[in-house]
């Protein structure tokens, strides 16, 4: 199997990428040793709005270099066979002055979601990212994903100014909960969930329920 990623020797465009650091649509991994595992992330980023892997780079956004060609095996793989339905991905290599080969994956948002992963257990999960985690999501979330228009219903509606700021805000906070959305706006707490419960039938925000409790994420 051969791939022919797009060559990048643009080093300071990949600086400013990790600068950014870890989120929603961007993961640092130093080596794939799992396609099972590597597959729930490519699912949550098709699930989300996209993403961007790096990899053979540390957690703290230092640079190791990895095998080209057997990164891109892995996550090929996990995109083909671990995934369903399969997700698309391309591939581009920062090649850094030190010889240091940087691999990176784009994952577009899909219009063929949702995109299941294979649990521990061998299950197929819907997975999405909040914060820089893969998390298996809510069923509310995999109807609403299963069921969406959102393209046509976004169209048609017109979001006031505190709709706007809730998206603003996710989008440097990455969460919201209708305690933090009622105090920021001003307004009060059940006004608040029922914005939150718009954005949420829109499609332009997701609601997920873990340990930490009830939230919503940018899609």
């Amino acid at each position: 199997m051969r791939f022919s990623p797009e060559i990048k020797y643009n080093i300071d465009e990949l600086e400013r990428i990790i600068s950014k650091g870890e989120g929603v649509q961007l993961d640092f991994k130093q080596t794939i040793t799992s396609q099972r595992k590597i597959a729930r992330t490519l699912a949550a980023f098709a699930n989300n709005r996209g993403g961007k892997l790096l990899i053979g780079i540390k957690d703290n956004g230092a640079l190791l270099g990895c095998d080209i060609d057997e990164e891109m095996y892995m996550i090929y793989e996990a995109a083909e066979h671990f995934c369903e339905p399969p997700v698309d991905v391309v591939f581009s290599v920062y090649e850094t002055d030190d010889m240091l080969n940087i691999l990176e994956v784009d994952i577009n948002n899909s219009l063929r979601k949702p995109h299941f992963a294979q649990d521990d257990h061998g299950v197929w999960q819907l997975y999405m990212r909040s914060n820089d985690k893969t998390l298996m999501a809510s069923k509310n979330t995999q109807r609403m994903l299963e069921n969406e228009n959102r393209e046509e219903e976004m169209e048609q509606t017109a979001l006031d100014s505190k709709e706007h700021f809730v998206l603003e805000y996710l989008k440097d906070k990455q969460t919201i909960t209708a305690k933090i959305a009622a105090h920021q706006l001003n307004i009060s707490l059940q006004r608040a969930n029922g914005l939150l419960v718009k954005l949420n039938k829109l499609g332009l925000i997701l609601y997920n329920k873990d340990k930490r409790g009830e939230y919503y994420l940018l899609r």
